[in-house]
């Protein structure tokens, strides 16, 4: 699903008793004095976890990420995984072949750390580190524009209780994760859906936020590790070719 088309589905399910103001915050402690509970679920760089959780700012995993949509259709489905970099290739989602206009395609990349004053020149340093290696990357490569491309980091944030006093943090305000097992998203609608269930289900607010640090901690710190894991794997450098060939035994195994 398109994380747009998940945007206007959960705006359209808030019901109309619910106020929403739109203002900017610089502190949150004022609002957390007010509140009977507060919730962050403001992002990786959270300030509600910056507000009650010392020490707990977000980290940089020290690599690149350029991500983006080209104009062709996919020329494979796939990601590849090099020696201190990878490529993924995946339709666009929701699009589809009219005549003989294609479909669309998303990709993204992962390089060690490296920024250049324009996206032009990162896309020129994507080339130069993994042209050549592959046909459907290299038409990928050939369909890419710095106008259609994304630039950025990936952070995590560290292993903390997702509650504290009358605060409680959900999604990547509490677990911050790298991409690579395709779960951040989803841990952040099972957040959602774990502190609603304590809420019906607890008789006060401290027991329900008890409840929900019970359900959802170790799940999502388990998923914020393996996907670090996963991230060091695909990203390997001088041990590439050791992990290729223990990947290449375990495939020889067949189906488990």
């Amino acid at each position: 699903m398109a994380r747009s088309d998940l945007v206007r589905i959960l705006q359209a399910a808030v019901p109309d008793t619910v106020r929403i103001t739109r203002r900017r915050i610089e502190d949150v402690r004022p609002l957390r004095d007010e509140a009977d509970l507060l919730l962050g679920a403001d992002g990786t760089h959270s300030l509600v976890r910056r507000s009650g959780w010392p020490g707990a700012a977000a980290r940089s995993h020290g690599v690149t990420v350029l991500r983006g949509t080209a104009d062709i259709d996919p020329p494979e489905v796939a990601e590849t995984w090099g020696g201190g970099w990878l490529v993924g290739i995946t339709p666009l989602a929701g699009a589809t072949r009219t005549g003989t206009a294609p479909a669309g395609t998303n990709w993204f990349a992962c390089l060690p750390e490296h920024r250049t004053p324009s996206v032009a020149e990162d896309l020129a340093h994507l080339r130069d580190v993994v042209g050549g290696r592959r046909a459907p990357i290299e038409t990928l490569l050939d369909a890419i524009r710095p106008e259609t491309t994304l630039v950025h980091g990936i952070h995590t944030v560290p292993a903390i209780a997702p509650v504290r006093q009358n605060v409680a943090l959900l999604g990547d305000a509490a677990h911050a994760m790298a991409p690579n097992l395709g779960h951040g998203a989803n841990t952040a609608l099972e957040d959602a859906d774990a502190l609603a269930a304590a809420l019906r289900e607890r008789s006060s607010i401290p027991a329900a936020l008890r409840d929900y640090a019970l359900r959802r901690a170790a799940v999502d710190q388990a998923w914020r590790l393996g996907s670090a894991v996963m991230l060091q794997m695909a990203m390997m450098q001088s041990r590439a070719g050791l992990r290729d060939r223990a990947l290449r035994r375990i495939a020889s195994l067949g189906p488990l």
